[in-house]
């Protein structure tokens, strides 16, 4: 049996790591975050710091990416054996641009979109550009998925009051964000593991059913924008 060593900044691989223990490996289980720290007490063994036990492990797994990419490959490079990402795969998602930058190269079509840093900046262009946008946040942030919002009045209106919302209440910690014209319809999405020469099936083939109506006037979703709004 093998040493495994699961690295976690929210708590996302927990179920992994026990059914990893469950067939007979050793298993230790860090989480980064102290508000997710708690997360598979009793199931697996937690550890405080995951790289003093490197060394222990057989085979270490992360299960993000906001600078999970970097250490993963540091680790190869010094001969460990690990699932997870790279800095470039990190960026790919944790970039919005960047990402759509490279699916245009290798011609998949894209939403039109605009970056921006500036919250101001980004009002002025949705008054001279009426329409429903979606706003998404890039960086760390993007984690909070609340502050997704998709635009439903055609002069772009209620887009405006959110973005001038979150510069009052979240423009410190939303350093880029991205304006995407909103698009109807039914997301699909594919993925599989990639060892380094080839992806591995099974793949997984997912549908995000994006009824609008639904989830965005919800009475849970109207309070919690009306509670952003008046922040």
């Amino acid at each position: 049996m093998s040493n495994f060593l699961f690295v976690s900044i929210d708590g996302l691989i927990g179920d992994i790591a026990w059914r990893v223990r469950g067939a007979g490996h050793d298993v230790r289980y860090f989480i980064e975050n102290d508000d997710e720290a708690s997360i598979a007490d009793g199931f697996v063994e937690k550890v405080a710091d995951w790289e003093a036990h490197v060394d222990w492990a057989d085979t270490v797994v992360f299960d993000d990416v906001f600078g999970h990419g970097e250490a993963a490959e540091r680790l190869r490079e010094e001969g460990h054996h690990v699932v997870g990402g790279t800095a470039y795969t990190d960026r790919l998602e944790d970039d919005r641009s960047f990402g759509q930058e490279q699916l245009r190269e290798v011609g998949v079509k894209t939403l039109p979109h605009r970056e921006f840093t500036d919250f101001g900046d980004a009002v002025e262009f949705v008054r001279e550009n009426p329409a429903p946008y979606v706003v998404k946040p890039s960086g760390t942030v993007q984690n909070v998925k609340r502050l997704v919002f998709v635009g439903e009045e055609d002069d772009g209106s209620d887009v405006i009051r959110v973005l001038q919302a979150y510069e009052r209440s979240w423009g410190e910690k939303i350093e880029r964000f991205e304006l995407q014209r909103r698009a109807d319809g039914v997301e699909v999405a594919v993925g599989a593991f990639f060892d380094g020469r080839r992806f591995v099936t099974p793949v997984c083939v997912n549908f995000e059913h994006h009824f609008r109506d639904l989830l965005y006037n919800s009475p849970q979703s109207v309070a919690t924008q009306t509670e952003i709004t008046a922040a």
